[in-house]
């Protein structure tokens, strides 16, 4: 550090240096969930500004809508309760994800949120699953509940009921969503600039000045691009891309269906798969197709089958992707702007999350934002390829090839780098060795997604751990027989989830 960043630094530590201002430029669920952390993480420390362009990116429709169990914390840091979510939006619960006739093999199975399996007899629980030839889907109540349209909070503080081993997260439709947001975001004291943006005024690789359509002209210390994909403000900056692939995608909304199932529905393989979400009111369905197979064809044909019920809300085409940087100079790509996986799993939410996290534990406290960078970035990239990881496991069926009916891999058509190919390969041969599990440093998905995915996908070892060898099989029958059956007990007599929702909508009205 030379003697100039040293004093710029310490004069940001006194008393008297100003606040960090801060821009964000979108009209996009990250620009609202971006601007609301941060307010209520930094209000002290930052001047934030929003600029709001006045269509909200479509690209928006890329998150799949849905999200993890984290989005409950993530509210919380907002401010933003669960019965705000329900009363105020058209948002339900969601136990997981059901794939149906996925990926070509026709894999079935519900990939339901969990909290981490219970280590049995000093073995891991999917070992003594495999160890029994046992299906993992009867033991996850989340599965199960999902399977049979019911749903109930977990309970708090009650260890004994299998529902507390569940966890949920949300569905949402990203317009209804984004409205939410920004209404509290009008609640919160941030400056709501509303104008396009015409030009980004760039010099050594920082933004100086953002014009405006409305003449004005913005400076910051540091711009957060949540343009969606269009990165408007990375753009300018010649940052360079890594596409994967290219799809088109297709969102239509069904108002007449009043059912509601607690999981969304995917169906498909890679080149081709829709996801049918179920909320407070109707239901929507994501239709997508790789760049080839023309995705505009396939709604056509959906809205011919529904043309009494179903509506178009948007159509746009999408490169599968990220940039090799998401911090440069003085400018920040969150979420969509800086990557873009497919939204058949929940990935781009959790992405979305991780980046505004590692956001508010790397805001610069100098104008030399150099250091920072540099870690944003390495986060960056290990957070997206382990994300990436997570979908090409959904995609990859090598183990099936030498079945009779497996006619083809699907996996080899996806655009790999070698050292992704390798991680994804190491991963996956340690399981089908000995059913070892590799974690590496930032996994967006944690071990129980993964084991999950393992079993839905029927990858099953050649080998188990020797530990399964010296343990009472008669005791872990007993114990296994005595788990399956409480959670085939409870689920019948749960609510289904269309009825619990209503009267927790009901509950929520009385108290209010």
């Amino acid at each position: 550090m030379n003697k100039n960043e040293v004093h710029e630094a310490n004069s940001v530590n006194s008393p008297n240096s100003k606040k960090l201002d801060i821009v964000i430029y979108g009209h996009s669920i990250a620009a609202f969930i971006s601007a609301l952390t941060i307010h209520n993480a930094l209000a002290d420390h930052v001047t934030l500004s929003l600029i709001l362009p006045a269509d909200q990116a479509h690209s928006d429709i890329l998150y799949g809508g849905t999200s993890p169990p984290d989005a409950y914390n993530l509210h919380l840091a907002m401010d933003i309760s669960e019965p705000e979510l329900f009363q105020e939006t058209n948002s339900s619960f969601s136990f997981g994800t059901h794939y149906q006739n996925w990926n070509g093999e026709k894999f079935d199975w519900v990939q339901a949120f969990s909290l981490p399996f219970t280590s049995q007899y000093g073995m891991d629980f999917h070992q003594v699953l495999l160890k029994h030839k046992q299906n993992l889907q009867a033991y996850l109540v989340g599965a199960q509940s999902a399977l049979h349209d019911k749903f109930a909070h977990p309970p708090q503080n009650q260890p004994a009921s299998p529902l507390s081993r569940a966890e949920y997260g949300y569905n949402f439709d990203y317009q209804n969503y984004a409205l939410f947001l920004l209404s509290k975001i009008k609640q919160r004291k941030i400056r709501l600039i509303q104008s396009d943006l015409l030009e980004a005024k760039v010099v050594d690789e920082h933004i100086t000045s953002l014009r405006l359509n409305d003449g004005s002209c913005i400076e910051a210390d540091l711009f957060i691009d949540c343009s969606g994909t269009d990165a408007r403000l990375m753009s300018t900056l010649g940052v360079k891309k890594r596409v994967h692939s290219k799809i088109n995608l297709s969102l239509l909304t069904n108002e007449n269906d009043t059912q509601m199932k607690p999981c969304n529905i995917v169906s498909g393989h890679v080149n081709a798969w829709q996801s049918t979400l179920y909320l407070q009111n109707s239901s929507q369905v994501l239709k997508a197709a790789s760049f080839v197979d023309s995705a505009e064809n396939s709604a056509k044909e959906t809205s011919a089958e529904n043309k009494n019920s179903a509506n178009t809300i948007a159509s746009i085409s999408a490169d599968i992707g990220a940039q090799e940087q998401a911090w440069v100079g003085n400018c920040v790509a969150i979420s969509l702007s800086a990557a873009v996986l497919e939204p058949f799993s929940n990935a781009p939410f959790r992405l979305l999350k991780l980046d505004i996290e590692r956001l508010l534990e790397l805001i610069p406290i100098s104008n030399n934002m150099r250091i920072e960078q540099k870690e944003y970035n390495r986060r960056y990239r290990l957070d997206v390829q382990h994300a990436r990881l997570f979908n090409l496991a959904l995609t990859d069926t090598r183990h099936f090839l030498q079945h009779e009916h497996s006619t083809k891999n699907q996996f080899l058509a996806s655009d790999v780098d070698s050292d992704t190919q390798a991680l994804l390969d190491r991963k996956l041969a340690q399981y089908l060795h000995r059913g070892l599990m590799v974690s590496y440093d930032y996994e967006p998905f944690n071990t129980e997604d993964w084991i999950i995915l393992h079993f839905g996908m029927r990858r099953f070892p050649r080998r188990l751990d020797s530990l399964c060898d010296n343990i009472d099989n008669s005791d872990v029958k007993q114990h296994l027989l005595h788990t399956k059956n409480a959670i085939a007990a409870m689920v019948p007599k749960m609510p289904p989830c269309s009825l619990y929702t209503q009267k927790f909508l009901n509950y929520l009205k009385r108290q209010s």
